[in-house]
Formats: structure tokens, sequence, C-alpha cells
């Protein structure tokens, strides 16, 4: 089997804002994967993660097809 995955207690929590896993090396912030979540769920879609059988982590990203996003005014 290959390198862990993310404990099931914390697949849901890596996309808070500022969340590290215990035990995570230095560096980062803990900001990508809720950017990212932020990015992909202004779109119409979903960011998930889940372990893959083979070790390690997967990330899954869904989008709508043919929708385009919601388009805001900018505010003056």
């Amino acid at each position: 089997m290959g390198a862990p995955g993310i404990p099931h207690e914390d697949l849901e929590r890596i996309f808070d804002k500022f969340y590290r896993l215990p035990g995570a090396g230095t560096g980062g912030t803990g900001l990508g994967l809720s950017i990212c979540r932020g990015l992909v769920e202004a779109h119409g879609g979903t960011l998930t993660a889940e372990n893959a059988p083979a070790g390690g982590a997967r990330f899954i990203i869904k989008l709508p097809a043919g929708t385009p996003p919601p388009v805001k005014e900018a505010a003056q």
C-alpha cells in the first residue's frame, strides 16, 4: 500500500480556513483547499476529498455542464 491518506475525521475539515493536518510539515497557511473549494462552489460545483484505495488522497471536482456561473455586478 502507498502513502497514508487523510484521517477519516479530517476529510471535511481540510477545507476549513487555516486548518492543517496534525503533524503536517512546516510551511503553508492552510488556505489553499479553502480557496479552491470557494472557487469551485462559485461555479456551482463541489470539491470533495477521499482516500484512494492504493494510498494517498484523491480530490474530486464536479462542475455542472453547460451552466455558466452567476455574474455579480461590481459595487460602484
